[in-house]
């Protein structure tokens, strides 16, 4: 049995909340991108021991990925842009000011229901899911166990393309950091 372990980074260091404008999520994200982990928050040691009897380490190039691994002392085997958090939407406005937990929430629902730019931006972040699942799928004709350090939106949306595949759902906790999901996978069709 082929086995594919997605798990969403520690927490980012970063203050995020105090409500900012939508033309400011930008810098805000830019900021989130190059801020440091929260270093005394560590998974369960279970979780730590999946991720280091893993066959084949693989992370998003983002900082917050990168450095979640290297807090565990866990060699990365590839670094791929595939499996980056999905882009978010840009708006000028200056209307509101919400939480920048609040916006990202709300473009996100804006995408899934299809609705103007965000619907584009959807269709190209399906386009790379699709690639990412793929090349998880290659990886896992060589590998028994692949450990997958990603992000929430983008682990959920690759995990989606795999139960296209025939993968299923093992074990499932995904929202928080930290936060895991294994796939299982038949080894018949191998």
């Amino acid at each position: 049995m082929k086995r594919i372990t997605f798990i969403r980074h520690a927490k980012v260091d970063m203050d995020s909340s105090l409500p900012i404008y939508a033309r400011e999520l930008a810098a805000w994200e830019e900021r989130y991108n190059s801020a440091p982990i929260v270093t005394d928050l560590l998974p369960e040691d279970a979780l730590i021991q999946r991720i280091r009897s893993a066959d084949y380490v693989v992370s998003s190039t983002l900082k917050r990925s990168i450095d979640s691994l290297e807090l565990l002392e866990v060699e990365i085997d590839e670094k791929s842009r595939l499996f980056n958090e999905a882009a978010i939407p840009m708006l000028n406005g200056r209307f509101v000011k919400l939480k920048p937990v609040h916006w990202l929430v709300l473009f996100r629902l804006l995408s899934l229901m299809g609705i103007g730019r965000w619907a584009r931006t959807l269709r190209k972040s399906r386009a790379e899911v699709q690639k990412a699942a793929e090349r998880l799928s290659e990886l896992s004709a060589e590998h028994d166990h692949i450990v997958l350090m990603g992000h929430g939106v983008t682990n959920w949306l690759i995990r989606k393309e795999l139960y296209k595949k025939g993968w299923r759902a093992e074990e499932q906790e995904v929202h928080r950091n930290w936060g895991s999901t294994v796939l299982s996978y038949e080894t018949a069709g191998f």
